[in-house]
């Protein structure tokens, strides 16, 4: 929600915006709710201006109490604010102090002066300040010890990522700077976190790729990649996470979007991640490539190969052309094979051998010439016909896969000569050839 505001001081409550009022404090175009997290709802009230018919928010009662309470909740919110809002926000607060304190005449602000936060979208904006009043109460009854609450759609707040986020390192993005008032003196920032070092990264995914299955592991190294800066480890984590908030969602798309060279490490080209690590990958191997034997590869489970024979890797699914299935003159341990075509018969025959196939459970053609099984597949299946056979793309992460039995294929043979519906031809055809 982008909202121009103003902080501003005027005489009293009939003021006249036209005149304009001393600025105080003013935004970059955002409302940033964390300005109304140190005040209660009664310190501000709603009113119409006499003269444009505009509605204002007046910050009404920031008596000392008030400020008081806002530098304790400040104190409260400090470990889990970077130091640039610390800094913005504390500037806030002297800004509304020093409106606040008596002058000569010892008047009180609200007799007869007034703060007036201008925002031009008062109606939206009163809702948005009871929202953050009654979430910063829910935390503060949590004694402050539920930080990633600052940042979950489920507290109740309804904002935009971009208003809500604490962790900024440009606070003129997001709060602004008093005007008139001499700012606090700004804390030292944070020093960023250290680049990654490719060595020590890969030594902290070593753990992963000799245990792939287990996440509990993965999940503990991702918190070491994160403490090292890299991103893959906080990829890791929302990739694994059952239940992602929609500012989450948003992080894990932008990662996507923004590192995706960096996720896919050590690999060049990823079509699928999985639990935050790639599962199927292009590759183009030649040799010499760093690629060849890579301990990565153990948490691949498909990949879309082309090159030589013998620098297969040994992965669950192969993705390739008939031409290169033909190929194949050893032993590979695939379970699932995905040919981009039907139309090669060498290629049907090549997947007839058990010595070179041992492992195959499941057979895929990608682009099949029509719905109905070609000769060479139907010779296949009499061979080897605990073998499922199915067209369209592959499916990754694979699911699990059991050879079919004899009565599943006696069901499948079944199908073919009693169709299920009357528009169906009998034939020979792939497995989801009904569906």
């Amino acid at each position: 929600m982008g909202i121009t505001a103003y902080l501003e001081r005027y005489d009293s409550e009939s003021f006249d915006p036209a005149l304009g009022g001393r600025q105080l404090f003013v935004t970059k175009s955002i409302l940033p709710p964390a300005w109304f997290l140190f005040f209660d709802a009664a310190d501000f009230v709603s009113v119409r201006s006499q003269h444009d018919s505009s509605v204002y928010t007046l910050l009404r009662r920031p008596a000392a109490s008030a400020v008081a309470r806002a530098r304790e909740r400040l104190e409260a919110l400090n470990p889990h604010i970077t130091p640039e809002l610390d800094t913005a926000l504390r500037s806030f607060l002297a800004t509304v102090e020093k409106a606040c304190a008596p002058g000569v005449s010892r008047k009180r602000l609200d007799r007869p002066r007034v703060l007036v936060f201008n925002t031009h979208r008062f109606e939206s904006t009163q809702a948005e300040l009871t929202a953050c009043i009654k979430w910063f109460d829910a935390l503060a009854a949590k004694g402050y010890s539920d930080p990633p609450s600052l940042l979950d759609l489920g507290d109740g707040l309804e904002f935009d990522e971009d208003d809500r986020k604490l962790d900024i390192g440009d606070p003129d993005a997001l709060c602004g700077w008093p005007c008139g008032v001499a700012p606090v003196r700004p804390v030292a920032p944070k020093p960023p976190p250290p680049t990654a070092d490719a060595g020590s990264a890969d030594a902290i995914l070593s753990r992963v790729w000799a245990h792939p299955e287990d996440l509990a592991l993965r999940l503990a190294c991702a918190k070491e990649l994160t403490a090292l800066g890299d991103p893959r480890g906080e990829f890791i984590t929302l990739d694994c996470a059952e239940n992602l908030t929609h500012r989450q969602l948003k992080r894990h798309e932008r990662l996507l979007d923004d590192e995706r060279p960096r996720l896919a490490r050590p690999f060049q080209r990823v079509r699928t991640f999985h639990h935050g690590l790639p599962v199927e990958v292009e590759w183009n191997a030649a040799p010499g490539d760093p690629l060849v034997g890579h301990p990565a590869w153990s948490i691949v489970e498909s990949v879309i190969f082309s090159g030589p024979v013998a620098l297969l890797p040994a992965v669950r699914q192969l993705q390739t052309t008939p031409a290169l299935i033909r190929a194949i003159d050893r032993p590979v341990p695939y379970v699932s094979i995905c040919m981009s075509d039907d139309k090669d018969p060498a290629a049907w025959e090549a997947l007839e051998s058990t010595k070179r196939f041992p492992n195959l459970i499941e057979v895929c053609v990608d682009k099949p010439a029509t719905i109905w099984l070609p000769e060479a597949g139907q010779r296949f299946m009499a061979q080897r016909p605990s073998v499922r056979l199915h067209s369209g793309s592959a499916v990754v992460p694979l699911t699990p896969l059991t050879p079919l039995t004899a009565e599943e294929h006696a069901a499948r043979v079944a199908r073919w000569t009693n169709p299920p519906a009357a528009r169906f031809l009998a034939g020979p055809r792939y497995d989801n050839g009904f569906t």
